[in-house]
């Protein structure tokens, strides 16, 4: 895909960092986008940094979206083809992310699984709703963020991350 002028971009984890730089560059290129985030402050932030730099009659919409809850992703697509209109997206980026997880054997399984659900299940949850979306277009992508952590368990000597590296990786497999 080479023109993102009037195509229209679904961004997971838009509200800071990697997905807040997406969502602006896409905006800056006319790319209608529906961002989502957890952090609505943040993502806020992301729109108005959006609307200074989108071609007039760009629309850029917000949802709040906790990605690793498939009922919530749901009714983030079914938003996103409510206000925009549309039965078909042209890109799926799924960037949305959050690190922990550290130890398998000596930290907290709850924010072992929180981890891995939003950086892994978020990924798969989002692909199985938008992937209809994707496919009724006439030119599509679909974008997993991954990372270098998907081929290490650890941060460093003796600073365990195993499930954000194991979502990572399974992001890398799956895509």
């Amino acid at each position: 895909m080479r023109e993102f002028r009037g195509k229209l971009a679904v961004v997971t984890g838009a509200g800071t960092g990697m997905g807040r730089e997406l969502a602006r560059q896409l905006a800056s290129e006319g790319c209608h986008a529906a961002l989502c985030d957890v952090l609505l402050e943040e993502l806020a932030e992301t729109k108005r940094a959006c609307a200074s730099l989108a071609p007039p009659g760009t629309r850029i919409t917000t949802h709040s979206c906790d990605v690793s809850d498939e009922p919530q992703v749901l009714a983030f697509r079914d938003a996103v083809t409510e206000q925009h209109g549309a039965d078909h997206v042209h890109l799926l980026f799924n960037n949305a992310g959050i690190g922990g997880g550290g130890s398998f054997l000596e930290d907290d399984r709850a924010e072992w699984e929180r981890t891995f659900a939003v950086c892994w299940y978020g990924v798969y949850y989002c692909t199985r709703a938008f992937l209809p979306l994707l496919v009724a277009s006439d030119e599509a992508c679909l974008v997993n963020t991954s990372s270098v952590n998907g081929f290490w368990g650890v941060l460093g000597p003796g600073i365990p991350h195993t499930a954000y590296s194991t979502a990572k990786f399974a992001v890398k497999g799956f895509s």
